[in-house]
């Protein structure tokens, strides 16, 4: 009961304070130093609420926002690509996948191009490269037209194009050949909790 307590009185507090992540704590989990993760977030407009949302595995302290960003990528697997989409209810473009992960996993607001999204991150080298890494392609013309987030081990996930359901994909074959490189966003690369 007293566990319960806590979780609620932490669940109002989030909401209240609108904060983009909190860790929902409880004696016997600080204890075993493994915490349920719970996330509120606030896109700070007059006419919106707050939402919770709770990933149902336990993570420990080690989790980063960037866990957090591929969890949601990850989520939309088997929605279909819409260009022009932003939104689990509409679908995704590539560009719309990568900016709701992060604005629902690390609270951070990329641009809404895979071209802006290229600019506006920190170019790094692939032997750098991380789970929670953007990375971008060049599929027509040359300008970059395509974006994934990066989950290591040479997979990515990514909303492909008009017939496919976003999915995960290895950098070989086509997606190597049309790989321009990683990029890093600033404001992402931090532990969810403290």
């Amino acid at each position: 009961m007293k566990s319960l307590t806590l979780l609620s009185a932490g669940l109002v507090a989030l909401l209240l304070a609108g904060c983009n992540s909190e860790t929902v704590k409880t004696a016997e989990a600080e204890q075993a130093k493994v915490y349920t993760a719970q996330f509120a977030h606030s896109k700070n407009t007059s006419n919106s609420s707050a939402i919770v949302t709770k990933i149902p595995v336990q993570s420990s302290r080690d989790t980063t926002l960037l866990d957090r960003v591929v969890w949601n990528a990850e989520k939309q697997k088997g929605k279909m690509y819409r260009y022009g989409g932003e939104s689990p209810k509409t679908g995704f473009d590539c560009s719309g996948l990568t900016q709701f992960a992060f604005e629902q996993g690390a609270g951070v607001s990329l641009p809404r191009t895979a071209a802006d999204q290229y600019a506006a991150s920190v170019k790094i080298p692939k032997h750098e490269a991380s789970k929670g890494d953007l990375v971008f392609f060049k599929t027509s013309g040359k300008r970059i037209s395509h974006v994934g987030i990066y989950l290591g081990d040479e997979k990515f996930v990514h909303a492909p194009r008009t017939g496919k359901a976003i999915t995960t994909d290895k950098l070989q074959g086509y997606w190597a050949n049309k790989l321009v490189g990683f990029g890093r966003v600033p404001g992402a690369c931090k532990p969810a909790y403290s």
